[in-house]
């Protein structure tokens, strides 16, 4: 479901849209997301830029390695995009994590079998992730929601491969945002600061960050509400897409490839797309 805040607790399909007639990347869009309309339609975007991406196929067995990149073109709007790995036998969220992209911004990991047989993910990157994925620390996929009844080789077994789903569940804008529409004196947004890099690095504030832990009451403020409770008094704003994703199989001992890009679904209104 696009749209769907799973850090926050809730749920919702609304999805902007911008017409062919305003450049989301404008002074006119950036920041006010009242220049967008409700997505009506879901499409395979074959310029592979969307709302929903999917890695058809992740591995580690073996002596493979599987590279994931992960680009936000707006150059206008972080990104609040959920990434869960799913499991090749039984479509199990074997991981997943909340990825906070700020503009323009490249999110590059590595997946790989640990020592105990478990897929494991690494990065250098220093973009900020729900929970936090630290750089250069190898993070085990856990097992904790597949069958209880396999063994722990089992178990292991099937954290290893399967599939990557890639949702952007929300649009993270520079201003303060009061029913989508930018707050009257053009207050910059906390969230906003906490994810964009400075000097190669996001601040990833606690104190902008660690209310999206917290169930949201609304996905639509009230004209004037930007409490703690609702998603625009987080920081968010109507999902937007134009994210893209590039995939890598290495044999990390033949030093035989794959690669590709994933699979883009957009969200469409009439003849405009989020592409």
């Amino acid at each position: 479901m696009i749209g769907s805040l799973g850090f926050a607790g809730l749920a919702n399909a609304a999805v902007g849209v911008y017409s062919d007639a305003v450049d989301p990347n404008s002074a006119v869009a950036a920041g006010n997301l009242a220049n967008a309309t409700a997505a009506t339609t879901l499409a395979i975007n074959e310029a592979g830029l969307g709302n929903i991406l999917v890695v058809p196929y992740f591995t580690t067995q073996g002596t493979n390695a599987t590279l994931l990149n992960i680009t936000n073109t707006d150059a206008a709007n972080g990104k609040a995009v959920k990434v869960r790995f799913r499991g090749a036998s039984n479509s199990d969220d074997i991981f997943d994590f909340t990825l906070m992209l700020s503009p323009g911004d490249v999110w590059a990991a590595k997946i790989s079998q640990g020592a105990d047989g478990r897929s494991q993910i690494e990065t250098a990157d220093k973009t900020c992730t729900l929970p936090s994925i630290v750089a250069t620390q190898k993070n085990s996929f856990p097992t904790g929601r597949l069958n209880s009844a396999l063994t722990a080789e089992q178990k292991a077994n099937e954290t290893r491969e399967g599939y990557i789903e890639i949702l952007n569940m929300a649009d993270v804008p520079k201003a303060v945002q009061t029913n989508q529409v930018v707050a009257s004196g053009v207050t910059t947004n906390p969230l906003y600061t906490a994810i964009k890099h400075v000097g190669g690095v996001a601040p990833c504030t606690s104190a902008a960050l660690s209310p999206l832990l917290t169930a949201a009451t609304n996905y639509v403020a009230a004209a004037a509400d930007t409490s703690a409770a609702t998603i625009q008094g987080k920081g968010m704003a109507f999902p937007t897409g134009k994210l893209m994703a590039n995939w890598t199989i290495i044999d990390t001992v033949k030093t035989a490839t794959f690669s590709g890009a994933a699979t883009a679904v957009a969200a469409g209104s009439g003849t405009a797309i989020n592409a």
